[in-house]
């Protein structure tokens, strides 16, 4: 990464069901325009759901991506100048990105010509993250999994876990470098040691990439601890 290139973060937003996709409007509308949303089912008493607000234990997850200074600027006018206009409840945070494939990158990084020299198949290390694990999602297109994680298994990952998701980017963010994004999608999940997370990224990217039928997107998150249960 060069020194012009500011780091990326995943905002992952956690809300009320059928919101998802009203928050990515939102969220596009404030320059955070790549979104993947998956559903899920909390596990709070009523009781709690109460008190967070929460009507119902169904949940949207939205993955998005964004640059760190975007993303900053948004959850600081979410939790001020911002937070009459959303109706929605829930929680958002963001994450500072470990990694990347190198086109994906290239499109936060306003590089929307001809595919970059050496980037349709690379990897690319955004920080110095120095903790023992990291966390990889692999988000594909839907019956690409089974393949994904065989790749993965021969780097060195030892298992997965899949949630289905679907696209909500806008239609711009769709096509791009000649692709066009489908959306229903899978999100593949695999905790790694931090000395094995470039080989298996790069090894699912050369396989299963963006420019691959998978158009599989890369990217990965520290994790500071990590504790098996029996």
């Amino acid at each position: 990464m060069t020194a012009k290139q500011e780091p990326l973060k995943l905002m992952v937003t956690i809300a009320e069901r059928h919101q998802g996709a009203v928050l990515a409007d939102f969220y596009t509308n404030q320059g955070v325009f790549w979104h993947y949303q998956c559903c899920g089912f909390g596990t709070a008493s009523s009781d709690l759901l109460d008190v967070l607000g929460f009507g119902s234990p169904e949940r949207d997850i939205l993955l998005s991506l964004g640059t760190s200074s975007c993303i900053t600027r948004l959850l600081y006018d979410l939790n001020t100048e911002l937070r009459a206009q959303v109706e929605a409840k829930g929680i958002v945070f963001d994450i500072l990105l470990t990694g990347i494939n190198q086109l994906v990158a290239s499109v936060f990084y306003e590089n929307k010509g001809e595919i970059p020299e050496d980037t349709a198949k690379g990897e690319i290390a955004m920080t110095g993250y120095g903790g023992s694990h990291s966390l990889i999602l692999v988000a594909v297109n839907q019956g690409h999994t089974d393949d994904v994680m065989d790749t993965a298994k021969k780097a060195g990952a030892r298992g997965g876990t899949i949630l289905k998701a679907r696209w909500l980017g806008t239609e711009e963010s769709k096509h791009f470098f000649g692709f066009t994004l489908q959306n229903e999608k899978e999100v593949v999940i695999i905790v790694v040691p931090a000395q094995n997370r470039n080989l298996i990224m790069e090894e699912i990217n050369k396989a299963h990439g963006i420019s691959s039928e998978a158009q599989g997107m890369i990217c990965s998150v520290g994790v500071d601890q990590v504790v098996r249960l029996t």
